[in-house]
């Protein structure tokens, strides 16, 4: 049996090796053309490297070329534009790892903007006129989103557009991870500011959130606090909107639960948030019936609209926006008890 031993542990370390890689995986071999086509737009858009005026995206981290991944091309697209992250003018936008990388290059000033993404064909570019004066019509919408740039053109421009206009970091970030910026991300953001001044966290606090209903807002939450559902800080329900109208005040309806937990001293005090669509569609100066139209690009287009005014107005115009509708206070076991189900009648019979 100790004849044995040498072969098991030989044939364990071949197993092993197989599962181990000796080293990182070669950059794909299209990366180059990509970084030549990047070249290309900056000089199409105008600008210098590394010109102040100048915002790159990218899904570089996450999308995919020929099978292989992307964090290469961060290094590789900032050497060429001179973006960064650390200079606020890079962000990397959350997709699917199966979806093939692309980047986009946006000058503030004109709002010019180029696409470039990587298919199994090759390059494929594409140049647009991203001003809110022209983008946000139907028919430049329709044009544009029937090139390359296909249904990445909401989160190229929402994005592009709130990083214009000097939207906070935070709400930047959020979105990068949500994909794009919309009315119920700035929710999210919102909610999140309100409840650090309202609810401030104490030692041994900690924040849990119950979305409901499960909109856009529960992952702004995520990325600012780190609430996610596997560390037991973010949950979502599903609620109908016959339930929805039985706990509205005043005509606003409730959007989410915000709780503070302290499991050592057995406390959960906690608030009921509703937003003010109302004062928020005035403010953005989009109408309520254009939001909620049916069919058509204008639902779309209302929320790219509306998500970038709110991102540029200073946060204290905003915060009104925010309504708490219901507080309330009882043991931490409190909070286990509104993660299941309907968590707003366990707050109004409180």
């Amino acid at each position: 049996m100790k004849k044995l031993k040498p072969l098991l542990l030989f044939v364990l370390a071949a197993a092993l090796s197989f599962l181990i890689p000796l080293s990182a995986a070669a950059a794909p071999a299209d990366m180059g053309k990509m970084e030549a086509a990047l070249k290309a737009a900056l000089d199409e858009i105008g600008l210098p490297v590394g010109d102040g005026r100048l915002f790159m995206l990218t899904n570089a981290g996450y999308g995919q070329m020929e099978n292989q991944s992307t964090e290469a091309f961060w290094d590789a697209a900032s050497a060429a534009t001179g973006c960064t992250l650390g200079k606020r003018s890079l962000l990397s936008v959350h997709s699917p790892f199966y979806a093939p990388l692309w980047a986009s290059l946006y000058r503030k000033d004109t709002g010019a903007l180029m696409y470039i993404g990587w298919t199994k064909g090759g390059i494929k570019t594409q140049r647009i006129n991203a001003a809110p004066e022209v983008i946000l019509k139907p028919a430049a919408w329709k044009e544009a989103s029937a090139g390359p740039i296909g249904q990445n053109l909401f989160s190229i421009v929402t994005i592009s557009r709130a990083w214009s206009v000097d939207a906070p970091w935070t709400l930047l970030m959020a979105a990068s991870f949500h994909n794009h910026v919309c009315p119920g991300v700035n929710i999210g953001y919102l909610s999140g500011m309100f409840i650090m001044r309202e609810l401030p966290l104490r030692e041994g606090d900690r924040y849990v959130f119950v979305s409901a209903p499960a909109k856009c807002w529960a992952d702004a939450l995520q990325v600012m606090f780190d609430t996610t559902t596997g560390k037991g800080g973010g949950y979502a329900d599903a609620i109908s909107d016959r339930d929805m109208e039985k706990y509205a005040v005043n005509g606003i309806s409730p959007t989410l639960v915000a709780m503070r937990v302290n499991k050592k001293s057995d406390v959960c005090d906690g608030i009921a948030l509703g937003f003010d669509f109302n004062a928020a569609f005035a403010a953005s100066k989009v109408s309520r019936e254009e939001f909620n139209a049916k069919g058509g690009l204008l639902p779309l287009i209302s929320r790219a609209k509306m998500g970038s005014a709110l991102a540029g107005r200073p946060i204290e115009k905003n915060l009104p926006f925010i309504v708490p509708l219901k507080r309330f206070s009882g043991k931490a076991a409190l909070a286990g008890m509104l993660v299941k189900g309907d968590p707003y009648a366990a707050v109004w019979n409180k």
